[in-house]
């Protein structure tokens, strides 16, 4: 959690039939401390003790703005990443605090 906030990937949004209430579900991530070199925060995904992701469903006017992660691959990268399964094998991110000027201000203690 950073400020109050939870860092989350939007996996599907939906409305309740009959209503005019908008929904998503999200998972989860845990914010790490940031990195000395790089002063990025890291983000690891948030899991239960038998590996599943932890996830929860939400108003969809508590999210208040998208964030730019980078994957964090370690010593080597798996090969079976591409655009479209890379958030699906990683559980480590970095959290780009660079990605635009607000959501630096945001981030970095004044």
């Amino acid at each position: 959690m950073i400020l109050g906030h939870l860092i989350v990937q939007l996996r599907l949004v939906f409305c309740i039939l009959g209503t005019d209430t908008f929904l998503a579900y999200v998972q989860r991530f845990n914010v790490t401390p940031p990195d000395t070199a790089s002063s990025l925060h890291g983000l690891k995904r948030a899991v239960r003790t038998n590996g599943t992701h932890i996830g929860d469903i939400i108003p969809l006017t508590h999210i208040r703005s998208p964030t730019h992660v980078i994957p964090r691959f370690g010593r080597a990268a798996n090969s079976r990443l591409n655009s479209h399964t890379s958030y699906e094998l990683l559980s480590e991110f970095w959290l780009n605090k660079y990605w635009n000027k607000q959501f630096y201000y945001c981030l970095c203690p004044s």
